[in-house]
């Protein structure tokens, strides 16, 4: 236990602050950081004379005496009763020589809970915990135990019959929680863990139940003659078994079976498109799709050759630049001059110079120019022949 904060407070400079300067034992006490109380203690101590409240002849010894020693009132309440200051009930105090109740004297049985008898009943005839008797009386377990010593109660662990027998059956055969088969006997899960642990009974292991509950049975024979046999997909075996692909894929690896990659498991499968067309709606949705997921970084893309070129280009001049910017919501450019509002297309010899994405490449020049941007092109050859040559072109485009 910490000892008492000893405050050092001479006596002459309390006789100065409080009978020369004329300070009140409250003010004297911020300047000592300390309370009211230990300055009239230490005011007795010293002998110096106190300064009462001479108009207050009403606060007779008589009825402080009664209200604060008979009846145990506060300082606080007796202060308010006789409208005046604690300051003022502390000096009546000192003045008739009544000792001040301890802090522990004064909370005594200040918090005290009305518990009553029932909770005999609750405890032997109910079999209701300690624990349990405090929730419904939103108190502790100390207070419902030493009341349960007043009513000469004898409390400890009550022993609570559970046969191995029974036990073995709902633990392993009928899968029961720890919890479960308390709620069952009246008691908790630490008691039947504890009757588990004597009866020499095994324990399962944390999510060992939530594992077999969920536990897929795909044999081993069967889906090596499916898979390897019958070359059937991935995609037409986890219907048969009722699981995912992954679950699927994971027991095929622990069997020892090389899974197909995409080539060898589309081989001889005609595409689920062929013969079908996307509507304008589906085309223009997909689009979309595609640019956002460049543009957010989601799509795997691996840079080009010549991409790599003009990016080092770019550096080397210290031109500032970003890559996979989406602009209008229709199409992300390999390169964006930020601070010029310049897009720049690495454009490959062949793919581009197919109609339908030469005309696609067209109209995204024109959507972009009307919005304020401009765009610049640069072919396959023209970058392998001088990629300085086309970054030297940008700087004159921009002013560089």
């Amino acid at each position: 236990m910490a000892r008492p904060r000893v405050i050092k407070i001479s006596k002459d400079k309390l006789r100065y602050f409080y009978l020369v300067k004329k300070l009140s034992p409250i003010e004297i006490a911020r300047k000592f950081n300390c309370s009211g109380r230990t300055i009239f203690a230490r005011l007795y101590e010293y002998k110096i004379p106190i300064r009462h409240d001479r108009e207050r002849n009403d606060i007779t010894e008589e009825k402080l005496r009664d209200l604060y020693l008979d009846k145990k009132m506060s300082i606080g309440k007796i202060a308010g009763m006789f409208k005046c200051s604690k300051g003022t009930i502390w000096a009546k105090l000192c003045q008739y020589n009544i000792d001040a109740r301890t802090k522990s004297e004064a909370n005594k049985g200040k918090y005290k809970i009305e518990i009553p008898e029932e909770i005999k009943s609750l405890y032997i005839n109910d079999k209701l915990s300690i624990s349990k008797i405090a929730k419904r009386f939103n108190c502790c377990c100390k207070s419902i135990s030493q009341r349960l010593h007043d009513y000469n109660i004898a409390t400890g662990i009550r022993k609570i019959e559970i046969p191995k027998k029974e036990l073995e059956d709902l633990y392993i055969r009928n899968k029961m929680t720890i919890y479960q088969i308390g709620k069952k006997f009246g008691c908790d899960g630490v008691t039947i863990l504890n009757r588990l642990n004597q009866y020499d009974i095994p324990i399962r292991k944390k999510g060992e139940l939530r594992l077999e509950k969920y536990k897929v049975e795909i044999p081993k024979k069967e889906v090596k003659n499916l898979y390897i046999g019958k070359k059937i997909p991935v995609s037409k075996i986890k219907k048969i078994f009722n699981c995912s692909a992954t679950t699927l894929r994971k027991r095929l690896e622990r069997y020892g079976v090389p899974i197909r990659n995409i080539s060898e498991a589309l081989k001889g499968n005609p595409s689920p498109m062929k013969g079908k067309h996307h509507t304008e709606e589906t085309r223009r949705k997909l689009s979309m799709l595609t640019v956002r997921q460049l543009a957010s970084g989601k799509m795997k893309r691996k840079d080009t050759s010549i991409e790599i070129k003009i990016e080092e280009e770019l550096k080397r001049n210290h031109i500032c630049f970003q890559k996979l910017v989406s602009l209008c919501g229709i199409t992300v450019p390999d390169f964006y001059l930020p601070n010029y509002r310049v897009a720049i297309y690495i454009d490959g010899d062949y793919w581009h110079n197919l109609p339908v994405v030469k005309h696609r490449d067209e109209k995204q020049n024109r959507i972009l120019e009307q919005k304020g941007y401009q765009v610049l092109r640069f072919w396959e050859h023209e970058i392998n022949r001088s990629a300085s040559d086309c970054v030297k072109k940008v700087k004159e485009y921009i002013n560089f």
